[in-house]
């Protein structure tokens, strides 16, 4: 096995969490260069004077819902959802893996990875909330790769495959799905080998019209691109991908991780204000559709002199700010953005990975954080 390939497996088995049986790596940002580890806070223009915008005037806010790990019994998804609704969250975005759904080919595994799927749509179809379905990880039998870890995160040899399995789901629960996010960050190797934007816009071309026939009212999104990629964005449209989706989707975590909201654009993807990059790849190319951050947030915890820029955390008071405030600047500065998912749902009591398990509305014992209330003040539910 090569150098490259052993770090990967390394990465993933080192992070993993259950996802109906399956390794998930936990997120693993490349390190941005040239960054400080201690950025100049500023207060974003959008948060001064403490004004309360219109909530009609804000992003739709979503929450990550990891609502099919093997970490929740379905009266903790229960409460979990009732905290969400809380926040004034009208969306969820929940993953679901094409290898807990159908482990051998050609047949769906209906005792277990669908009727956990089946259990947490029945929870959703009750609630007034929307739901974005993040459709990824490819079974070990789809792929000539033969490591079980990097076979998840390996393009399928076949888009077919891939899509059949999509078209099926879309059938299923398209009564619960309003729309279908089609992988998540295809341009981070951690979560699509090879990084390939053609490799991609297969994928997405050839699912787009599968959505359609078979959940007609559903939205195809784009898959959340790790940071504002603009440069990855425009290889993707050089391959073709225009007009293969409805919503573009980005994840915009800050970095350094700690970094306000509202930190200038140094002209490079980890900011917020690299949205505009973006959108103009967009426009250069004929595209005036939506833009979705499917992912954003920041993560509660200290910090050593040695942190990586990336990892770096901030106080729970800071994590309530800063959210509210990114919404602000989202509504004020970048109108095409409508609407936008806070990563992510509850800390997962035995992860050791305070980095990751920061991100969450809930903590461990599915309290909410501070960052809940201001959002539920935000949106008028607090």
């Amino acid at each position: 096995m090569g150098g490259r390939r052993a770090a990967l497996v390394a990465a993933a088995v080192s992070t993993a969490v259950a996802l109906g049986g399956a390794a998930v790596a936990v997120r693993e940002a490349p390190e941005p260069a040239g960054t400080s580890s201690s950025p100049a806070v500023t207060t974003p223009v959008a948060d001064r004077g403490g004004e309360r915008p219109d909530p009609a005037d804000l992003p739709r806010l979503g929450v990550q819902f990891h609502g099919t790990w093997t970490h929740y019994t379905r009266r903790e998804r229960a409460v979990v959802l009732d905290r969400i609704e809380r926040s004034g969250a009208t969306w969820v975005r929940l993953d679901v893996g094409w290898s807990m759904l159908q482990p051998k080919r050609g047949s769906y595994d209906r005792e277990w990875g669908v009727k956990r799927v089946d259990g947490v749509m029945d929870q959703l179809r009750r609630r007034g909330l929307k739901v974005l379905v993040m459709f990824w990880l490819t079974p070990d039998w789809a792929t000539r790769e033969d490591d079980p870890v990097l076979a998840q995160y390996t393009p399928p040899d076949r888009t077919r495959d891939y899509t059949e399995a999509l078209g099926w789901a879309a059938r299923r629960w398209g009564d619960v799905v309003d729309a279908w996010e089609i992988w998540n960050e295809p341009n981070l190797e951690s979560f699509f080998i090879g990084t390939d934007p053609a490799a991609y816009t297969r994928i997405l071309c050839r699912a787009y019209p599968v959505v359609r026939r078979n959940d007609p009212g559903a939205r195809v999104v784009f898959g959340g691109l790790m940071y504002n990629d603009d440069a990855w964005l425009e290889r993707a449209y050089d391959a073709g991908v225009g007009g293969c989706f409805d919503v573009m989707a980005v994840h915009s975590y800050q970095a350094p991780a700690d970094a306000p909201p509202g930190a200038a654009d140094d002209g490079e993807v980890w900011s917020l204000a690299h949205l505009d990059a973006v959108r103009a790849t967009m426009r250069e190319h004929g595209d005036r559709l939506p833009v979705w951050i499917t992912e954003f947030g920041w993560s509660v915890h200290g910090n050593e002199t040695d942190t990586e820029p990336w990892r770096r955390g901030v106080t729970r008071k800071q994590q309530a700010a800063y959210g509210a405030q990114a919404l602000k600047i989202m509504a004020r500065d970048f109108p095409y953005v409508t609407a936008a998912f806070w990563y992510k749902d509850a800390a997962v009591a035995s992860s050791t990975d305070e980095h990751q398990e920061g991100y969450a509305l809930l903590d461990e014992r599915l309290r909410p954080r501070p960052v809940l209330r201001r959002f539920g003040k935000l949106y008028g539910e607090g």
